[in-house]
C-alpha cells in the first residue's frame, strides 16, 4: 500500500434475531433495526470522537467535498478518501453532525468520486487534489496521465461504500455507480488484486500483482463481497502464509521475497484490526488477532517500551515510515517504501494502540496503550499520529484522515460491532448490477472493449 504522505463477542445472527423475539413480545418496545445497534459510547469515547472529527471539519474541501490526507495539504489517496467516508458514517451515527449535513456532504463527495479522471480510463488514479479533484503525482503536481492505481487502496473505499450503502439506502445507488464507473478488468484476477503502474522504460502501463498479508485480505474481502472472486486473496492461510517466531510468539507472515518482487510485507496492528472491525471475527482471523496483540504486548513486557505499530505519517523526513512488527525477515523492522532503515524514527501509533485496545477492553495492557497515546492531541483538532519510542523526539504531531478516520470507525465498532458482517446477514450494501460483474469477469470481453 503506498501512501505519501481481539477479541470482543461476535455478533451472531442467532443474538439479533433473540432480541427480535423479545421485541415480539413486548409491544410497546422500541422497534428494532438491522443493522443493530450492540453498544453504547461513554463520555471518554464522546471526546475522542469529537477531537478526531474536528480534524475533518478543519480539512474539508467545499469544491469537491474530499478531504486532505495530511492537515493542511491539499491532496488525498483513494485509502484516505475510504478514510474519511468512515468518519462522514461515525460522525452521522454518533451524533457529531445532523443527518441533513451528513447527506449534502456525503452527496457532493459521491459526485466527485463519480466524475473523477480515471487513470487510463480504468480506475481513480493513486493520488488527487483535493481542491480541483484532478489527477496528481506523489508532490501533488498535476499529472495529465496519472502515476497508477493502487487496488490495495480502492478496497478500503469499497469497503466503507458498502457500509454507506446498508445504513444509508438512500446513497446505495449513487455509492453503487460510483463502482461501475470503474474497470476492475485488469485489477480483479485469479483470485487476486493487482495494481497498474508506468514502467520506468517505456512509459507502458504493467500490471503488478498488489497485496501482502494482512492489508490483502482486508481489502480482498470488500471486494469479495460485491460478488467478485477473491478466492486466493481473502484467505490467510494461502502459499503464500508461512511462520515467523518473533519475541517468542509465532506469526503468520507472508513468504513472497521483497527482492525480487518488489513489494515489501509490513506486518502491523492496523490490517487486522480493520479486518475484525468491519468484515468480522472468525475462526481463521481471530487467532491471528490474537497474536498480534500478544507480540506487542510481550515487546513491551520484556524491553519495557510500549509498543503498537503500524505505518504512518511522521512530522519530519522521510515523511512516512512503516513500523513493523515484522518485515523482510527482521522483527521490529522500522523501514520506508524502499527498505531503508528507520528504527531510530520508530513510534507508537495512536491508531493502533486505540485500535487494540477496543479491541481487547478487559486487558491491562490495552489499559497502558490508552493511557500512553492520551497526551497526542493536536490542539487546533485531531489526534497526532504518534508518539516517538526515543523520548527526546516526543509526540509525533503529523495530523492524518487516516489517522481520525480509524479512530472513528473504532468507536462506531462499538456501538455496532463488524458492519459488513452484520450488513451481509441483513441483506443489505451495494449489489452491483449482474451486467457489470458479468463484462468484469468475461476477460476477453472486457480486455477488447478497454484502452489497454
Amino acid at each position: 500500500m503506498l501512501r505519501f504522505t481481539l477479541t470482543l463477542p461476535v455478533i451472531l445472527c442467532c443474538s439479533v434475531w433473540l432480541n427480535i423475539a423479545h421485541a415480539a413480545e413486548a409491544p410497546k418496545a422500541a422497534p428494532q433495526h438491522c443493522p443493530a445497534r450492540i453498544g453504547q459510547l461513554d463520555e471518554r469515547d464522546r471526546a475522542m470522537a469529537k477531537l478526531a472529527w474536528q480534524y475533518f471539519e478543519n480539512n474539508r474541501q467545499p469544491e469537491t467535498g474530499l478531504v486532505n490526507a495530511a492537515d493542511n495539504y491539499p491532496s488525498t489517496t483513494l485509502w484516505d478518501v475510504g478514510s474519511t467516508l468512515a468518519a462522514f458514517i461515525a460522525a452521522e451515527k454518533l451524533g457529531l453532525i445532523e443527518r441533513e449535513r451528513f447527506d449534502k456532504d456525503i452527496g457532493q463527495m459521491l459526485y466527485t468520486l463519480r466524475n473523477l479522471d480515471l487513470f487510463n480510463g480504468e480506475a481513480p488514479n493513486k493520488v488527487y487534489n483535493t481542491k480541483t479533484a484532478q489527477k496528481v503525482d506523489y508532490r501533488n503536481q498535476p499529472s495529465q496521465t496519472g502515476i497508477g492505481i493502487s487496488t490495495l487502496d480502492l478496497g478500503r473505499l469499497v469497503s466503507w461504500l458498502n457500509i454507506l450503502a446498508c445504513l444509508h439506502p438512500q446513497h446505495a445507488d449513487k455509492a453503487r455507480k460510483v463502482l461501475e464507473s470503474w474497470n476492475f478488468c485488469r485489477l480483479l484476477e485469479h483470485g487476486q488484486m493487482y495494481g497498474l503502474a508506468f514502467k520506468d522504460e517505456d512509459g507502458s502501463v504493467e500490471v503488478q500483482q498488489e497485496g501482502r498479508l494482512g492489508y490483502e485480505q482486508y481489502a480482498a474481502k470488500a471486494f469479495r463481497q460485491l460478488g467478485f472472486d477473491l478466492s486466493l486473496s481473502a484467505r490467510y492461510h494461502n502459499q503464500y502464509a508461512t511462520d515467523a517466531t518473533v519475541s517468542g510468539v509465532k506469526l503468520l507472515v507472508d513468504s513472497r521475497d521483497a527482492s525480487t518482487l518488489g513489494a515489501h510485507n509490513y506486518v502491523v496492528s492496523e490490517s487486522y484490526a480493520m479486518d475484525a472491525m468491519e468484515h468480522g471475527v472468525d475462526s481463521e482471523n481471530k487467532p491471528l488477532l490474537e497474536t498480534i496483540y500478544q507480540v506487542q504486548q510481550r515487546r513491551w513486557e520484556q524491553t519495557g517500551t510500549v509498543t503498537a505499530v503500524s505505518e504512518d505519517n511522521i512530522d519530519r523526513k522521510p515523511y512516512f515510515v512503516y513500523n513493523t512488527i515484522f518485515s523482510d525477515d527482521i522483527p521490529w523492522a522500522a523501514i520506508t517504501d524502499k527498505g531503508e532503515d528507520m528504527s531510530a524514527l520508530r513510534t507508537v501509533s495512536v491508531k493502533a494502540a486505540i485500535s487494540m485496545a477496543y479491541l481487547f477492553p478487559e486487558r491491562e495492557y490495552s489499559k497502558v496503550l490508552l493511557g500512553t497515546v492520551q497526551a497526542a492531541k493536536n490542539p487546533k483538532g485531531g489526534w497526532y499520529s504518534g508518539i516517538y519510542e526515543n523520548p527526546e523526539l516526543g509526540l509525533n504531531k503529523a495530523t492524518t484522515a487516516n489517522t481520525n478516520g480509524v479512530i472513528l470507525s473504532v468507536l462506531l465498532h462499538k456501538m455496532y460491532g463488524a458492519l459488513n458482517q452484520q450488513c451481509k446477514q441483513c441483506g443489505k450494501g451495494v449489489t452491483l448490477t449482474p451486467e457489470f460483474l458479468a463484462f468484469n469477469q468475461n476477460k476477453k470481453q472486457c480486455l477488447a472493449a478497454g484502452k489497454f
